[in-house]
């Protein structure tokens, strides 16, 4: 097989086990609805209405939800050792990652779908330039996904591994965090320049962590 056919597989099978035990993508599901409920309550419901508030809020929901659902599939490969087998397979390490990333990926579009109905419903929101915010939201969907599962891989076998995942996540995620939410925020008001602009610094980041995590999860996992 070949590389990309080996991530697919790993792809496909994470995405069986996400089916058989939706646990992870029910606890994102919930996780996000709640967090931009009360986020936006938090605020009030004039100021949650701002581009750059209402953005915020959903980026917020979606790096924690992100997190949780990364972590509950890894914590199934670890219950069983069934990620011994994965890696012991030739190029398993690289197809590891790479078809973790992309089932994430899928994952949280349907997480990101959700959440944005919901905060747009909630908040009642005006979208300038829908499928610029489209755009902005994918990838910034897309370029979370390689960091996570990255430092979960690193922090593999680390007791303290749901701990760990965070604190090597978060300063990475920062300027990713930034943009999406700027790209949101700048869809939302009709700048399109600036929502494209924000939308290709994204398309760097995911391709710079993907190259990253190829080089540095196989190291990490011998």
């Amino acid at each position: 097989m070949s590389a990309p056919q080996r991530a697919l597989l790993i792809a496909a099978r994470e995405l069986f086990a996400e089916r058989a035990h939706p646990d992870g993508l029910a606890a994102a599901l919930t996780f996000t609805g709640m967090l931009v409920l009360l986020e936006s309550l938090a605020f009030g419901p004039g100021r949650a209405r701002e581009p750059d508030v209402a953005s915020g809020v959903f980026w917020i929901a979606i790096l924690f939800a992100a997190m949780l659902m990364t972590q509950r599939s890894f914590d199934r490969e670890l219950e069983d050792d069934a990620i011994d087998a994965v890696i012991a397979l030739p190029g398993g390490r690289d197809a590891l990652f790479a078809g973790k990333a992309f089932a994430l990926g899928l994952l949280m579009v349907i997480v990101g779908v959700a959440g944005g109905a919901l905060s747009i419903f909630l908040l009642d929101l005006e979208i300038a330039l829908p499928g610029h915010l489209a755009f902005v939201v994918l990838l910034g969907l897309v370029a979370l996904a390689p960091v996570i599962v990255m430092n979960n891989v690193v922090a593999l076998r680390v007791r303290a591994r749901v701990a760990v995942v965070p604190i090597l996540s978060f300063p990475m995620l920062v300027p990713q965090l930034i943009a999406a939410s700027q790209g949101s925020a700048a869809a939302l008001a009709g700048d399109a320049a600036v929502a494209l602009s924000w939308g290709a610094l994204l398309a760097a980041f995911a391709f710079v962590y993907a190259v990253l995590g190829l080089t540095i999860v196989p190291a990490a996992i011998e």
